[in-house]
């Protein structure tokens, strides 16, 4: 929805300079995918013109209602972006006009055609501002006189405020997301495969020995080792510290983990991508990350929050320097609580 003002004019017979006066406008629309959309619009106010001579000043009151195709030029050259500020809109609809309280004939009708450019500026996930020009192509008659013209142009330039309902917006696709999860699938089917290939030389090497003496039995007991290597992590998009839910299944693997290994705490880390942003912006956007992972394993999961500590580190270290994508993530790190042992078995 969207709600504006701004001016109006009507080029027609006349005399002297154009006249321009207060015009106001609302509209309902959709957009059906990144590209293109519809909308009813509703504008109006008052048109004035001087004739038949520069001395004499008509006034009428007007009302146009079009239905309006929408297209997204930005978004079909440039390539789908939720966060793009600037966007460029051209529209064609057609509309019916109503003029009134006019002197010279009372009340026209007239079936219109539609046509202008719109500027969408992203304010925040629900609002935008807009500045807007069109001009409604009306007939010859509708202020009322008649000369050898065709038709006769309403003319405005508008600009207010548009609000997103629900505040949903499309989502872009991301390659790099793919990539990442089949990397991930590639190297468990490669660390299986590692296993068994390891099996089967055991195997291999099995020789029978003869049964050993009987010995007795000495309990010993084993420490836990003092940290765990956790290989789940959570992606973000950029600028981003919400958690998609293609991500929440990584967020739930490290929760079950805590439940099944009650005496080791985790400390959770937020990176950011070094090429974007200040080093105090990526700093408290790491941090923002990590905060919102711990918000989801505590208030989802029921994770105790003394499990948990939040690092930030920003842009300064990157986990990932090959692919910078890759680094607006968060990462996991185990710590034993008591005593442990870091010795190999």
């Amino acid at each position: 929805m969207s709600v504006g003002a701004g001016t109006q004019t009507l080029l027609s017979e006349h005399k002297g300079r154009l006249q321009f006066s207060l015009a106001l406008a609302v509209d309902f629309g959709k957009w059906f995918s990144p590209y293109w959309g519809a909308r009813l619009a509703v504008s109006g106010g008052e048109l004035r013109s001087r004739y038949p001579s520069e001395n004499d000043m008509v006034y009428y009151k007007d009302v146009v209602v079009s239905a309006d195709f929408l297209w997204d030029m930005t978004n079909t050259v440039g390539g789908y972006d939720p966060y793009r500020v600037v966007s460029v809109i051209p529209f064609i609809g057609v509309s019916t006009a109503y003029a009134f309280k006019n002197s010279f004939s009372g009340k026209t009708f007239s079936m219109a055609g539609t046509g202008g450019v719109r500027l969408n500026f992203r304010l925040c996930r629900y609002a935008d501002l807009y500045v807007e020009g069109k001009a409604h192509v009306v007939s010859d008659s509708f202020n009322g006189v008649v000369h050898s013209k065709r038709a006769e142009a309403i003319f405005s330039v508008l600009g207010g405020f548009a609000v997103n309902f629900g505040g949903t917006r499309f989502k872009s696709y991301n390659p790099v997301e793919e990539e990442f999860a089949m990397d991930a699938m590639n190297a468990k089917v490669n660390m299986l495969r590692a296993s068994l290939d390891s099996c089967k030389k055991v195997k291999n090497k099995v020789i029978v020995a003869p049964a050993p003496a009987p010995v007795k039995e000495v309990v010993v007991e084993k420490l836990k080792p003092c940290s765990v290597e956790l290989t789940s992590a959570v992606r973000f998009a950029i600028n981003s510290s919400e958690i998609t839910s293609e991500e929440m299944v990584n967020v739930y693997n490290v929760a079950q983990w805590m439940k099944n290994n009650p005496d080791y705490k985790v400390i959770v880390t937020g990176y950011a991508d070094k090429d974007t942003g200040t080093s105090g912006y990526n700093e408290k956007l790491s941090r923002s990350r990590a905060d919102a992972v711990v918000a989801a394993l505590v208030q989802q999961y029921g994770i105790p929050s003394d499990r948990l500590s939040v690092e930030a580190e920003g842009g300064s270290m990157q986990p990932y320097p090959d692919n910078n994508n890759w680094n607006r993530v968060v990462v996991f790190r185990s710590i034993a609580d008591g005593d442990c042992s870091d010795a190999a078995d």
